[in-house]
C-alpha cells in the first residue's frame, strides 16, 4: 500500500480539512508522519499573509529537491495564487483548489480546478479526530465581508453553512468517542445562518462535553450571543478579531463596526466572565497617532490574549497607499507583543483562587523535577495538575508561574 504524508499550515478549518483528506484516504494509503519518506506528500496551505504564502512555497520547493520521485499535492488557499509554471517541469506536483482538497484520488489525476471562478463545495462532516485532544467541526465555509486588506473571501467562496442536524451529529460522534472539547470552526462562523439557534440546540445534547468557539467577527458578536456562551456546555473565551481600534483604519478596512462597537462587546463579556483574545494588524495604512490608538485601546480595556500581524499585500486586495518600512513595523509589534505579554500575566494573578473547568490535553510537562498533565482551561490559559483523568474537571487555580497555571480540585 502507497504512503501517504500530510502538512498543514493556517487555520483550524484547515486543521479540520485535513482530517477529512485522511479519511478519504484510510482505504488506499499508508498515511505516516510527515517527517517520514512517503509516496505522496500533501501540503494544505495557507494564504492569508505573504510569510505564510512563502512558508508553504518553501516547503514545496524542499519536498521536491528531497523526494523527486513522489507525487505532491499541493491544495489549500494558495493553491489559487501559486504560479504553476514555476513547478511545470515535474510531473509529480499537483496544484489543486480546495474544489478537489476531499478527494486526493480526483486531484493525483491532475483535475486541478484553480479556478477563482470555482470555489463552492460540500462541507462535509467528519468521522475521526486526528487531534488526540480537540476535535474541530467545520459548520460553515465562504466568506463575503471583503476586508480590504484581506484574501481569504477572495479564495474560500460564498458563504454557506452546514445543516444543524449534521453539526449536531458531529458533535455527538466526537463526545462518544470520549472527547471533552470540540472546537466550532469556519472561515466566518459569525454568518452561520442561524448561529445562536445552532448553539442553543448543542446546549441541550445530554452528553459530558464542551464547545469552544473559534474566531468570531465582531459584527456577529452581541449581548444574547455574549449570554449563551456564558452559561451551559461552552468554554468561557471568545477570540474577536480587533484588527485596529482607529476608526478610519476600520473604514478604510470595511470592517463594519467601530472603536465603540468592540468596546462595549468587550465590556460585556468581561462582565459575563469571558476571558477575550483578538487579532490585530500593524502597518496597514497605519499612522503613529493610528498605533497609538490602537495601543492604548488595548491598554485600557480586558483584553487578555492578542494575535499580533504585520501587514503584508496580499493578491486580489487594494494596494496600500503608502508603505511602513520594516523597522517601524517591528517596534509597533514588539511594544503590542510586550503590552499583551504584562497584561495576560496581570490578568492571571488576577484569577488565582479563583475556579474554572480543565481538559486534559494528552501531554505531559516536567518541571523542577516533577511531571504535571497539560491541560487546557476553560478560559483558553494552560494548566498544569497532577489530576489524571480524561473528563472535564471542576476546580481553582492555585498558582501561576508566568506561564503556566496549577490547578486543584
Amino acid at each position: 500500500m502507497k504512503t501517504i504524508a500530510f502538512y498543514t499550515f493556517g487555520c483550524k478549518t484547515n486543521q479540520y480539512e485535513t482530517q477529512i483528506m485522511k479519511e478519504a484516504v484510510l482505504k488506499r494509503f499508508t498515511i505516516v508522519d510527515k517527517n517520514d519518506s512517503a509516496d505522496i506528500y500533501v501540503i494544505n496551505t495557507c494564504a492569508v499573509t505573504k510569510a505564510a504564502s512563502d512558508q508553504s512555497r518553501q516547503l514545496l520547493r524542499k519536498l521536491q529537491r528531497q523526494n523527486p520521485h513522489s507525487h505532491i499535492i499541493y491544495t489549500g488557499c494558495d493553491s489559487y495564487l501559486i504560479d504553476e509554471t514555476d513547478y511545470s517541469v515535474s510531473h509529480n506536483i499537483h496544484i489543486v483548489g480546495n474544489s478537489y482538497k476531499n478527494d486526493i484520488f480526483s486531484a493525483l489525476s491532475c483535475a486541478k480546478d484553480t479556478s477563482l471562478e470555482t470555489k463552492t463545495y460540500n462541507i462535509e462532516k467528519c468521522v475521526f479526530s486526528w487531534n488526540k485532544s480537540r476535535p474541530f467541526v467545520k459548520i460553515q465555509e465562504g466568506c463575503e465581508n471583503f476586508c480590504t486588506y484581506c484574501v481569504v473571501a477572495h479564495l474560500r467562496g460564498k458563504q454557506r453553512s452546514k445543516d444543524a442536524h449534521l453539526v449536531l451529529e458531529e458533535i455527538k460522534n466526537f463526545a462518544d468517542q470520549g472527547f471533552k472539547e470540540i472546537v466550532l470552526t469556519g472561515t466566518n462562523i459569525g454568518s452561520y445562518r442561524d448561529l445562536k439557534e445552532l448553539l442553543r440546540k448543542i446546549n441541550q445534547l445530554e452528553l459530558d462535553f464542551r464547545v469552544r468557539l473559534s474566531s468570531i467577527e465582531p459584527m456577529y458578536v452581541d449581548n444574547e450571543l455574549i449570554d449563551i456562551i456564558s452559561d451551559g456546555k461552552f468554554a468561557k473565551h471568545l477570540h474577536i478579531p480587533l484588527q485596529s481600534a482607529s476608526n478610519r483604519i476600520l473604514e478604510l478596512s470595511r470592517r463594519n463596526y467601530t472603536c465603540d462597537d468592540f468596546e462595549k462587546i468587550v465590556n460585556y463579556a468581561s462582565l459575563k466572565g469571558i476571558f477575550l483574545g483578538t487579532d490585530i494588524i500593524v502597518g496597514f495604512e497605519e499612522s503613529e497617532e493610528d498605533f497609538s490608538t490602537t495601543y492604548n485601546f488595548v491598554k485600557n480595556n480586558d483584553i487578555t490574549y492578542a494575535h499580533i500581524f504585520t501587514y503584508s499585500h496580499r493578491p486580489l486586495t487594494k494596494q496600500v497607499s503608502y508603505n511602513l518600512n520594516t523597522q517601524i513595523l517591528k517596534e509597533r509589534s514588539i511594544k503590542l507583543k510586550e503590552l499583551i505579554n504584562k497584561k495576560f500575566k496581570q490578568k492571571m494573578n488576577e484569577f488565582v483562587g479563583k475556579n474554572t473547568q480543565i481538559v486534559m490535553q494528552a501531554k505531559r510537562i516536567k518541571l523542577d523535577n516533577q511531571e504535571f498533565n497539560l491541560s487546557v482551561a476553560s478560559q483558553y490559559f494552560k494548566v498544569l495538575t497532577k489530576i489524571d483523568k480524561s473528563v472535564l474537571i471542576d476546580g481553582k487555580i492555585t498558582k501561576f508561574d508566568g506561564v503556566y497555571a496549577y490547578f486543584e480540585r
